[in-house]
């Protein structure tokens, strides 16, 4: 199985523009982002929708997010291709992760980046999103925040081979979170980009 079957095995077709959620804006002011990834460090359950496109250099595609995190180790990802053209789910139970879409097609592996590879042929940072999405680096992994936003938050950060960009950070309940990440393989062309469009923090406003 080859490229995109990512996003997946559903039918969905190729493209290379991608159509961005309106901004949200941020009220200017300074914030202490060690506190806040400490703060971020005590959420372990959280939902996030929107949509992720995925580029490289011969193919791309979009799809519709719904990714559920119930604790450290177990997640629920549903990725819906446009017009119904199917879906596919990505499950984490703590020992393993499974692939499965509306087609049939089934698959399993001892973690997720490794079930990237053999689906793609090529690296997709599921467990490094896990942090990234809410704008932390992932944990016990060397990183550099390569560049500070006037908000005193990471606007870009390197990680794992990864260069993560944060855009549209908006306060969920008393916390900030990024709206937009725009993520990019520094030794591949391999290009993606997430819009969150809703965010649900469990217990958020009392962290």
């Amino acid at each position: 199985m080859k490229l995109l079957h990512l996003l997946l095995l559903t039918g969905l077709s190729a493209c290379s523009a991608f159509t961005p959620s309106a901004d949200d804006a941020l009220a200017p002011q300074d914030i202490n982002w060690k506190a806040q990834q400490q703060r971020l460090k005590q959420i372990t359950q959280w939902t996030a929708q929107g949509r992720i496109a995925v580029q490289t250099e011969i193919n791309g595609g979009q799809a519709d997010f719904h990714w559920s995190q119930q604790d450290a180790q177990h997640y629920a990802i549903r990725l819906q291709a446009p017009l119904g053209a199917g879906t596919t789910w990505i499950d984490s139970n703590g020992q393993g992760v499974s692939l499965r879409t509306s087609s049939g097609d089934s698959l399993y592996a001892r973690d997720v980046d490794r079930l990237m590879r053999r689906v793609n042929g090529w690296p997709l940072p599921v467990s490094g999103l896990r942090y990234w999405v809410l704008g932390l680096p992932s944990a016990g992994r060397t990183y550099q925040v390569a560049q500070w936003n006037e908000h005193g938050l990471p606007e870009v950060m390197q990680q794992d081979g990864w260069r993560i960009e944060f855009r549209d950070y908006a306060y969920e309940g008393s916390l900030l979170l990024p709206h937009k990440l725009f993520i990019r393989r520094l030794d591949q062309d391999i290009n993606v980009r997430l819009i969150i469009r809703q965010w649900q923090l469990s217990g958020a406003m009392d962290v």
